[in-house]
């Protein structure tokens, strides 16, 4: 394919509402896989010293899977208000917030959330890079990379992707 058209289709693709809300449900499926796996080991019933099976153990990936589908569902919402995530063949960010970064980024997209959703968006964006690499970018940040996550933010997340998905579902 020449530069034209490739630049061409990144454009349409990276300017595409369906293709944002299509990746963000696409992640959604892949962590309620893999939480489902996770969910099927009773880790009460190992003792020290067993060997605990590696997919029982995938925590943080899942909500890594999680904070990024969020990150595809919010980049969608900026599509749809018009805006554009590809310009001159290149990946543009939305303006005011950083990489990974939620709360920012539901701000920049008018995504209304309440302090208790800012505080599960905010541990989503850490284990965007939790879920990946052994070590957060900062030491500052080093021991929020562990952070809990609880059955009440499960709730909060499931209502968020609920909103996220409903404000996108007639574009779809």
């Amino acid at each position: 394919m020449d530069k034209r058209h490739a630049e061409i289709f990144h454009a349409r693709a990276g300017n595409s509402v369906l293709a944002w809300s299509s990746a963000g449900s696409d992640l959604l499926a892949a962590a309620n896989v893999l939480k489902e796996k996770i969910d099927s080991y009773d880790l009460g019933a190992f003792t020290t010293g067993d060997s605990v099976p590696r997919e029982a153990l995938l925590g943080s990936v899942v909500l890594m899977l999680k904070g990024m589908a969020v990150e595809c569902l919010l980049k969608a919402m900026w599509v749809k208000r018009g805006n554009v995530l590809v310009a001159d063949g290149r990946y543009c960010r939305v303006p005011g917030a950083r990489d990974h970064d939620l709360p920012q980024l539901a701000a920049a997209v008018n995504f209304n959330v309440n302090s208790t959703e800012v505080a599960v968006l905010c541990r989503l964006s850490l284990f965007i890079a939790a879920g990946r690499y052994p070590i957060p970018k900062s030491a500052a940040t080093f021991g929020e990379a562990g952070t809990t996550w609880s059955s009440s933010d499960e709730g909060v997340f499931d209502e968020l992707a609920h909103r996220l998905n409903a404000l996108l579902e007639d574009t779809v």
